[in-house]
């Protein structure tokens, strides 16, 4: 049977979240904290709704009655140049 990707950043398969969930991660904030999921470089935005549909056909909630855990900064990619120091080093030392 084929592997089925639910997250690609975090590498987490159908089963892997079926297994978390039947091992008590049954809140989408302690199934977030288990697996990584919502946590990878994308910060959900490709896994949010695979992850929600896929909790919610497990745990039988309405998808609509759930909520995506909070996103934590950095939501939006951020270019490597603004965290390097420029060109000649610190000029404070």
């Amino acid at each position: 049977m084929p592997k089925k990707m639910v997250c690609f950043c975090q590498d987490l398969s159908k089963a892997d979240i079926v297994r978390a969930i039947e091992e008590g991660y049954d809140h989408l904030e302690t199934l977030k904290r288990f697996t990584g999921a919502f946590m990878g470089p994308c910060q959900g935005k490709m896994c949010a709704a695979n992850v929600v549909k896929l909790y919610s056909e497990i745990t039988g909630r309405p998808v609509e009655d759930l909520r995506i855990p909070t996103m934590r900064p950095p939501v939006e990619p951020i270019p490597l140049g603004l965290l390097a120091p420029k060109e000649g080093g610190d000029d404070d030392a």
